[in-house]
């Protein structure tokens, strides 16, 4: 597709505004997509809904998740210029913008992390996220045993799992 046909493919949808949509490369090398204020709060609803605390890098990624699915149906993706085709298709996102609109938004707070790492907290909401370096194991003994077994039989060698979402 050409890129304007393209363009205009990505702003139509419900309501004439469809999510991410300020994406419009203007050459081959395609401009780093910015999101709306409402697109990253519902990727920050998201992360708390996952009990993941929505740190800069995390939001990003899932951010990046939220705009390859609302493209999903919508173009052919491989023809989309600053699109990787893998796995799943995410767009370069523009995380200056991303930290930008969570600094201005009255419903989120920043909080700054180590180095350059920040968290985007919601303003009114009791944090309730799940430690990933914690040595608290809430999941049954039975549950590990019957993992192991499971990996562990010969149909299940060589199956791949997906990576790591994060």
């Amino acid at each position: 597709l050409a890129q304007g046909v393209t363009a205009q493919v990505l702003r139509t949808s419900r309501a004439g505004r469809a999510p991410f949509s300020t994406m419009a490369p203007r050459s081959q090398k395609a401009a780093a997509l910015k999101v709306s204020p409402i697109e990253v709060l519902a990727a920050i609803e998201s992360l708390y809904a996952d009990q993941v605390r929505p740190q800069g890098r995390i939001l990003l990624k899932r951010l990046g998740e939220r705009a390859a699915a609302a493209r999903a149906g919508q173009v052919a993706l491989g023809s989309i210029p600053g699109l990787a085709v893998g796995s799943e298709v995410v767009p370069r996102l523009d995380t200056a913008h991303i930290r930008k609109v969570c600094e201005r938004c009255p419903r989120i707070q920043v909080v700054a992390e180590a180095g350059t790492e920040y968290s985007a907290l919601l303003v009114g909401r009791t944090p309730s996220f799940i430690d990933p370096c914690s040595n608290d194991d809430p999941f049954p003994e039975r549950l590990w045993s019957e993992m192991a077994v499971f990996f562990g039989s010969y149909q299940n060698r060589g199956v791949r799992l997906p990576g790591g979402r994060y």
